[in-house]
């Protein structure tokens, strides 16, 4: 993921347009990857932490 973010920025600051939005558009997918995974691991460790109150 990062990965795809710095090669992006490095052909942007390069001046390469087409690449850099290219990579870009890559990243895409994955940042709405990470937010997906996130929230549903805040609601399971969330409803953990409900059941184990006394």
């Amino acid at each position: 993921m990062s990965f795809s973010l710095a090669i992006g920025l490095l052909l942007l600051i390069g001046g390469w347009l087409l690449p850099a939005l290219l990579a870009f558009l890559f990243f895409a997918p994955s940042i709405g990857l990470l937010v997906l995974v996130e929230r549903r691991w805040a609601t399971v460790t969330a409803s953990a932490a409900s059941n184990n109150i006394d």
